[in-house]
């Protein structure tokens, strides 16, 4: 479903943008750009030691602020070939604010995957932790290659979001932060096909993630598609690959005449819009990230007969 790959970016491209923010501030106040520059490669190699990390340029410019140009991420074994790209990341203090709490407030701006990624950072000290809030417009699912390769399937979309919190990388369990994700005009491979559907078409995707420590709540769910509209929601167990998190998702949805349109036997398709009785079908979503299942419950008898129908 193309809620995994929103709570992908949630857990994994979001965590490492707003750690690259954070590195990056602490490092301009104290270094030199040429210091500046090697450290951001170093942590990005020892981050994602999977790929080979590359920053092109590094400036200081007033007012604009800190920008760092072209990261990129290639394949190990095969350096001609990016696999994350992040266009520009710029970095504004806010000296007014600063001076005015005594602690230091930024804005940045992440231009990646035609879309970008801005908002401020309130950096509150080590113990403290800090805090950031921002806006997603326009980022384009196709263009994630290594979200595409972590989670072994296709997918695109338009992502849109607004998110904050309170974000502390050193201590968990004091992570707090809430997401409205939207996403537009997408498609999403199904490794497992449901009535020979290998792909989720969709118009739109809403989803609110509340996420505590290594838990993320899922809340007030829509998809829009034309093969049905459904609610869901549930809860993720993240683990440290965040594609193998665990996933207990529940939901119904209200299936349109193309979701049945493979289906050719009649009597079976007819006792089983009888049973439905033009109700929501309840479902279930378990397994993990990389792979999950999908559970009819009490339909699954209905959909396995379907199912051998169409083999």
């Amino acid at each position: 479903m193309v809620k995994n790959v929103c709570i992908w970016l949630v857990c994994r491209i979001g965590y490492l943008l707003y750690t690259l923010i954070l590195i990056v501030a602490l490092l301009w106040i104290f270094f030199s750009k040429e210091t500046v520059n090697r450290l951001v490669v170093r942590y990005l190699n020892s981050t994602y030691p999977q790929l080979h990390w590359q920053v092109q340029s590094l400036a200081l410019q007033l007012p604009e602020g800190l920008i760092l140009g072209g990261l990129e991420g290639y394949e190990t074994q095969d350096l001609q070939k990016s696999l994350m790209r992040v266009d520009s990341l710029t970095l504004r203090p806010n000296i007014a604010g600063t001076l005015k709490t005594g602690k230091l407030h930024a804005t940045f701006n992440i231009l990646l995957a035609k879309g970008a990624i801005s908002g401020t950072l309130l950096l509150d000290g080590a113990k403290a932790g800090s805090s950031i809030n921002g806006t997603v417009q326009g980022v384009q699912l196709a263009e994630l290659s290594l979200v595409k390769r972590h989670l072994q399937r296709d997918f695109q979309g338009t992502v849109s979001a607004t998110f904050g919190g309170a974000l502390q990388p050193s201590v968990v369990k004091n992570t707090d932060f809430e997401a409205n994700i939207m996403v537009d005009n997408g498609r999403f491979a199904l490794k497992h096909p449901v009535l020979e559907h290998t792909v989720l078409p969709f118009s739109h995707v809403t989803v609110i993630v509340r996420g505590r420590g290594t838990e993320l709540q899922l809340e007030q769910g829509t998809v829009d598609s034309k093969l049905f509209n459904g609610q869901f929601a549930g809860a993720i167990k993240l683990t440290q690959d965040p594609a193998a998190s665990l996933l207990d998702i529940s939901g119904t949805l209200q299936p349109r005449p193309e979701f049945f349109k493979g289906v050719n036997n009649a009597a079976v398709l007819q006792i089983f819009r009888a049973q439905l009785k033009n109700k929501p079908l309840s479902f279930k979503v378990s397994g993990d990230l990389r792979n999950p299942g999908i559970h009819f419950e009490e339909f699954s008898k209905f959909f396995q007969a379907l199912e051998k129908e169409l083999k």
